[in-house]
Order: structure tokens, then C-alpha cells, then sequence
């Protein structure tokens, strides 16, 4: 492999990861919002029906996408867990 091949991945590496990123802070003023909109109505912070209707719909996508469903299972956990721990801590803020 050559380095200038070398580069060109690692590029497209670094560009994924710069989408990603962006679309992980989007994603998460999204989270702000409903975690603002559930402590102003007084509903509980984590809505597990939700969360299990989330990974599986997600575990099918990576199978369809050929990635491995446990990894993104993995990777949606850490990030509801994220999501919940800012919810309570919005629940727990005076309104």
C-alpha cells in the first residue's frame, strides 16, 4: 500500500469521524430539548419502551448494513445512558 493510499483512507477516516461528531452534538440538543420538554410536564426521565423499540429497529439497520447488531446495540446503549443521566439532571434542576 502506498502512502498516498495510506492518506486517502485515513482522510475519509477523518471525515467520517468529523460527521459523526456533528451529527452526535445535533442529535444531542435534540435529547436537550425532549429532556426539557419532559421535566416541564412532569414526565420520568427514561422511557424504556422507547429505549428497547430504539435498539431493536437499530440492530436490524446494522444487520441490513452489514454491521455487527451487537456493537451498535453497544454503542446506542452508551449513548441513551448519556441521554437519561442529562434528562435526570434536568428533572432535578428547579423549573
Amino acid at each position: 500500500m502506498s502512502d498516498d493510499q495510506l492518506s486517502q483512507f485515513r482522510q475519509s477516516i477523518d471525515n467520517i469521524d468529523a460527521a459523526l461528531i456533528h451529527m452526535l452534538a445535533e442529535r444531542f440538543r435534540i435529547t436537550q430539548a425532549v429532556g426539557e420538554y419532559k421535566a416541564e410536564a412532569g414526565m420520568p426521565p427514561a422511557d424504556p419502551t422507547r429505549e428497547r423499540e430504539q435498539i431493536e429497529r437499530l440492530r436490524k439497520l446494522a444487520e441490513e448494513a452489514g454491521l455487527d447488531p451487537e456493537f451498535s446495540e453497544k454503542f446506542l446503549r452508551f449513548v441513551i445512558d448519556e441521554v437519561i443521566r442529562h434528562h435526570e439532571r434536568i428533572a432535578d434542576t428547579p423549573q
